[in-house]
């Protein structure tokens, strides 16, 4: 039961924090601007939060493996990419939709982790990705919805929504990778210790692009 518990409430964290971003992206900031707002303010957190359980367990930093740094480096680069194509998303179709088209990083986890990690899915759940990924093309109907089927998936925003969620795949993967080269037995440990290390290279990659291409942006997510 707990996972089902555990489900629903990351579930409503994740659209609470799209929403925020939405909320952001609408206003003063770019969509760049709201997609940095979530690394940056997210990175010392995870960090203090990993600080502190490694006190708490009285042990040092693990030994991590060299292509840790591969995985966190993939996972980030394509988060930021993915982040910044559904906040891109709710400038031209509405909020529920932007969320739908996020989620094809469900069914597309699957067929990535089995190129790059080798992991296998289940028959039954072979089907019930084939079917979400049936349910998310009918939900890609264009406002007017008219025209056929082709045209109404092949619109700006489906292409990408399903952008986002071939990189949100592509994320979820690398950091399972990244996880994997972490030299502990507790699951827990190697996710805090992936973590900050992900989101301090996000938060120091994005700042320096946008600092770079868009002046003033870094200073209005911090300020």
């Amino acid at each position: 039961m707990s996972w089902i518990i555990l489900s629903v409430m990351a579930a409503a964290f994740q659209t609470l924090r799209f929403t925020l971003q939405k909320r952001l992206s609408m206003g003063a900031l770019s969509a760049g601007g709201a997609t940095l707002a979530r690394f940056a303010f997210t990175a010392p957190f995870v960090t203090l939060l990993a600080a502190g359980y490694l006190l708490w367990r009285g042990q040092g930093l693990p030994e991590i493996e060299p292509r840790f740094w591969v995985y966190v480096l993939t996972g980030g680069v394509t988060q930021i990419l993915a982040t910044w194509c559904v906040v891109a998303i709710f400038a031209s179709r509405n909020f529920a939709v932007g969320i739908t088209f996020k989620k094809t990083e469900v069914m597309l986890t699957a067929l990535v982790g089995f190129v790059v990690l080798g992991d296998v899915v289940s028959l039954g759940g072979l089907f019930a990705i084939g079917l979400g990924l049936i349910g998310v093309l009918v939900l890609s109907d264009i406002p007017e919805g008219a025209g056929g089927l082709m045209r109404r998936a092949m619109n700006p925003a489906a292409g990408l929504g399903l952008l986002s969620g071939i990189l949100f795949a592509c994320s979820a993967v690398a950091y399972r990778g990244a996880t994997l080269e972490v030299q502990a037995n507790d699951p827990l440990l190697r996710a805090l210790v992936t973590m900050p290390c992900v989101t301090l290279f996000q938060a120091f990659a994005l700042g320096g692009y946008l600092r770079w291409r868009e002046a003033g942006e870094v200073s209005r997510v911090l300020g």
